[in-house]
């Protein structure tokens, strides 16, 4: 597999489940001192892997869930944001200026902040109550596990999913599926890439649980990492302006997930079958999750799309366009 270490992978899904104990402890820790809503407050990368949850939650239980960008939040406020409420925050790097400040200022507020980190004693790290360890070097989908054993297990202490305890067991076998997922996909990524690269306009669309891993890939790969000019939209929303942009010369790629949502993506298809010559579908049902319940299927298609776009998609673009992956005009290059 282009630029890719198999062994490496395996070893870092064994280390991110080995902090299972560890994120169950705070999950009831803080189930114990209570709460009254959640709120999911970050940026970026990292933002868009909590909107898929939290488009999850909205179906599976009665706790409000909220999610802020952290540049906004500290300078608005939200009424329903506070001592009684927990925020989740997420930084690889623990110094992502705009999480930081929003980390900083609910502890100055006195909200409880845990935050997913992958840089210890990081500024992030020292402005949390309580800590995720990030140990992974590599794969987003190693996030989603953590947040998923969190998340879910604070649900299972309110009463609200009673399949948690064997969920979290099944998550174990996820890094071997996805391993052989990217697999699979690694020919087709080659394919896409080779296709699409120099294209000057691309369209990605999702919707629901699959949104944020679409916003993720158009704007954190293509957009920062690639320079390559995209329009996210959702395919709830793709019929209401977006879909007059179609012609048969422009790309559409479709990230169709496994939710009830999934009609919609649908009736994307259908249109765009019609009207463009350039339409890729990727979906996560054509992807195997072997020891794991049918059930959870949904949940955990994000983690898929994850593994296929973020890593093997994003590397054959490299390959293609010739512009490294960590190479930036902008970006952590100089304060704007």
């Amino acid at each position: 597999m282009l630029k890719f270490d198999e062994e490496l992978y395996l070893r870092n899904g064994h280390i991110t489940y080995e902090t299972r104990e560890e994120i169950e402890k705070i999950a009831d820790e803080i189930s114990e001192e209570g709460f009254s809503n959640i709120f999911f407050i970050s940026v970026g990368g990292s933002i868009s892997i909590m909107w898929p949850i939290q488009e999850m939650l909205k179906q599976m239980t009665h706790i409000p869930v909220f999610s802020e960008q952290a540049g906004e939040v500290v300078l608005t406020g939200h009424k329903q944001l506070t001592k009684d409420s927990i925020v989740i925050m997420a930084s690889k790097s623990g110094d992502t200026k705009e999480t930081v400040a929003a980390a900083e200022w609910c502890k100055m507020n006195g909200f409880r902040v845990v935050s997913l980190v992958g840089t210890p004693e990081s500024l992030l790290e020292k402005a949390s109550r309580w800590v995720i360890p990030n140990k992974a070097k590599n794969g987003v989908e190693f996030e989603y596990m953590q947040l998923f054993i969190f998340v879910f297990k604070l649900l299972h202490n309110a009463g609200e999913f009673d399949d948690y305890s064997a969920f979290a067991d099944q998550i174990k076998c996820l890094p071997d599926n996805l391993l052989r997922a990217k697999q699979k996909f690694e020919p087709v990524a080659d394919e896409i890439a080779q296709s699409y690269h120099d294209e000057q306009y691309n369209i990605w669309i999702g919707n629901g649980e699959m949104w944020g891993e679409v916003y993720l890939f158009s704007m954190c790969i293509l957009e920062e990492m690639q320079w390559v000019r995209t329009k996210a939209v959702s395919s709830s929303e793709f019929f209401h302006g977006t879909l007059e942009l179609i012609d048969e010369n422009v790309p559409v790629f479709l990230v169709k997930g496994e939710g009830k949502r999934r009609v919609l993506d649908d009736r994307v298809e259908r249109f765009c079958k019609q009207y463009t010559k350039k339409l890729v579908v990727l979906d996560t049902k054509d992807y195997e999750l072997t020891g794991i319940d049918e059930k959870f299927r949904w949940i955990l298609a994000p983690t898929i799309s994850s593994a296929l776009l973020v890593d093997r998609l994003a590397r054959y673009y490299e390959k293609y366009t010739g512009h490294d992956l960590d190479m930036r005009r902008y970006y952590r290059q100089f304060d704007y």
